[in-house]
């Protein structure tokens, strides 16, 4: 076997809510058919990810569950954590991943321990997005940090151009998560025909509609008859969060309206393809919504100056409005459905220059295969002990 054929160890780190592992693992899966290709995550992990693993039939994936330090696993489980602190858990197996893997890829940014400790540039570091660009936070210094970019489109590649973000080797590929729900169908959570509204606030308090307006959107939905509502927030709103209480049990039974404050449900665009309008403020998930246009509304909740801002270029897609009042917002919900013509070719524009398509191949494909050709150039084969 050839130096450049032989076969590569690659690890993906999954120490993450379980919103980041579509965004991988179709292509962890086309990585494995020619490589030894492991998840490395934490010790009683969520059985998510082997659900998805057995799914998806990634059986040559090899799952390593390594643990945290003692006395933080020991304090994790006092304050109920389900993921171990990132930054601990990488520093207690760094010397493992920088031993015996050829590639890490990190679909955030706790490479850190990982870059200061290695030597001559190996392992090669390899981000990932795990979404589509939206606010600020998609615009992250530390993307100069990664040996080697995955971008989704050709707006992605333009924005980090423009700001100075990328490193020597980007590589535009599409966006690998349409490649796992493909074969997913929309579900209908209610016995009505009325038109299914998604609300789905930020987790951010200093960009939500949540905190300022959340539970008066529940009610409204509540008190009429015109609508279904799907209640699926960003993941990171509740998680481990006391604030579930405060959602009044009437809201749970009412039967127009569903409530899902974390399942897998929320993060493989069941809900995104199940709904008829999108209602939201910063969360990129308007970007997987808008695949297939339709009528969207934003709550700018913090009154800030938006226009011509690229952080808030979401809310080109559809009415933003300031505050909440019940019937000014039924208004906005009803002009938002007349008039989408006027916001339908701004969609059908921004779903062009955000997702890079081709003819005859997928985007986990077209990763697997930049990714194999990065690392037969740019690396020395390990031994995994």
């Amino acid at each position: 076997m050839s130096e450049e054929n032989k076969r590569k160890k690659i690890a993906f780190i999954f120490i993450n809510e379980i919103h980041h592992l579509y965004h991988f693992i179709s292509v962890a899966k086309e990585l494995s058919e020619a490589n030894d290709v492991y998840i490395l995550t934490y010790r009683s992990t969520n059985p998510f990810l082997y659900k998805v693993i057995e799914n998806y039939n990634a059986k040559k994936i090899i799952v390593k569950e390594l643990p945290t330090y003692f006395f933080r696993s020991f304090t994790d489980k006092l304050k109920a954590r389900k993921i171990p602190r990132r930054g601990f858990w990488i520093k207690k197996n760094k010397d493992y991943i920088l031993k015996n893997f050829d590639a890490v890829v990190f679909t955030d940014y706790y490479h850190q321990y990982l870059k200061k400790s290695r030597r001559e540039n190996s392992p090669k570091l390899l981000k990932f997005p795990h979404g589509m660009p939206g606010r600020a936070y998609s615009y992250n210094k530390d993307q100069l940090d990664f040996d080697f970019q995955l971008l989704i489109g050709k707006y992605q590649y333009q924005q980090f151009k423009k700001l100075g973000l990328l490193g020597e080797h980007p590589v535009i590929i599409g966006y690998p998560k349409l490649d796992c729900i493909k074969h997913k169908t929309p579900f209908s959570y209610f016995k009505n025909n009325n038109k299914t509204v998604l609300y789905n606030p930020h987790f951010d308090p200093n960009y939500s509609s949540w905190y300022k307006f959340g539970i008066n959107i529940l009610n409204f939905f509540y008190n009429q008859e015109e609508y279904n509502l799907i209640f699926a927030p960003h993941i990171n709103l509740f998680q481990g969060s006391k604030n579930k209480n405060i959602i009044p049990q009437h809201l749970y039974e009412a039967e127009n309206i569903y409530i899902d404050l974390g399942s897998e449900a929320g993060v493989d665009m069941t809900y995104t393809r199940s709904a008829d309008i999108y209602l939201g403020d910063v969360s990129s998930q308007v970007f997987e919504f808008i695949l297939n246009p339709r009528p969207c509304v934003f709550f700018n909740a913090h009154n800030f100056n938006y226009h011509k801002n690229p952080n808030f270029r979401f809310w080109r897609c559809g009415p933003v409005i300031s505050d909440f009042d019940e019937n000014h917002f039924n208004e906005v919900l009803k002009k938002g459905r007349q008039h989408f013509k006027e916001f339908k070719k701004i969609q059908e524009e921004i779903n062009y220059v955000n997702i890079h398509t081709e003819e005859n191949s997928s985007a986990s494909e077209r990763a697997s295969k930049a990714i194999s050709a990065y690392l037969n150039k740019n690396l020395e084969i390990k031994n995994l002990e």
